[in-house]
């Protein structure tokens, strides 16, 4: 575990009121933004920090939309990911940290992909469940659980996609903080380290729900992807050099 500076954190918390905003607005997005920037500014926020501040934002916007939510549809996604959040703590375990970047980059990478095209898979229990396994897997190692499954609801109206990953969020990152806890991934020093982030998020999100109506969807759309790919570009550049 490393002392995080003063000046890292206030750059940390910059890309976590980003990410909130993103998120709030689009359904999904908090780790595929803050995750490589936090990375890159010091490894040790990633996951365990993230993933405690992320829990926060999921509980918020849970909250916000929890009249849409939909719990026979979400039973198959949450039932895999448990899991998914096993292989996730496992990869920890055993992956250096170079591959773990190249696995954030991947996975952030995957999640650009899926707001480019217009890919939708149908939303059948097996389809749920592979992306809830997924998910797991991806955001218990990255914190970056959503594309697989934005994958699985892209097609789905934007007020259905949104309530419903925020009530899978909300369980999932909770088996995620477990894992992490129980594999020694996240301890009192994660926690100090999320202290000062998680209001950032809060602000962000905050923001996002008084003032989107004011930005215009392609420019939040086109902008977040663009921040992505540069993040992922600077964090494989600077782990794998």
């Amino acid at each position: 575990m490393t002392n995080v500076d003063t000046f890292t954190l206030v750059l940390a918390a910059l890309a976590c009121f980003t990410g909130a905003y993103v998120q709030t607005a689009i359904g999904f997005g908090m780790a595929v933004v803050a995750a490589p920037i936090l990375f890159y500014l010091d490894p040790a926020l990633v996951p365990g920090p993230l993933m405690v501040v992320l829990l926060v934002m999921c509980l918020v916007n849970g909250w916000r939309f929890r009249k849409g939510l939909e719990l026979n549809l979400l039973a198959p996604a949450l039932l895999a990911r448990i899991p998914g959040s096993a292989v996730g703590v496992w990869l920890l375990a055993v992956l250096p940290l170079q591959w773990l970047a190249v696995l954030i980059a991947i996975t952030i990478m995957l999640g650009v992909l899926v707001r480019l095209k217009d890919i939708a898979l149908p939303m059948t229990k097996t389809n749920m469940a592979l992306g809830g396994f997924l998910s797991g897997v991806m955001g218990t190692s990255t914190t970056i659980g959503g594309p697989p499954m934005v994958l699985v609801m892209h097609g789905a109206d934007m007020h259905r996609i949104r309530a419903n990953l925020a009530g899978f969020f909300v369980v999932s990152t909770l088996m995620s903080v477990g894992a992490l806890a129980s594999g020694g991934f996240l301890t009192q020093a994660h926690l100090m380290m999320a202290l000062p982030l998680a209001p950032a998020a809060l602000l962000g999100n905050w923001l996002a729900v008084h003032t989107l109506h004011l930005v215009s969807r392609p420019v939040m759309h086109y902008g977040s992807l663009g921040l992505c790919t540069l993040a992922v570009i600077g964090m494989l550049i600077n782990t794998l050099t």
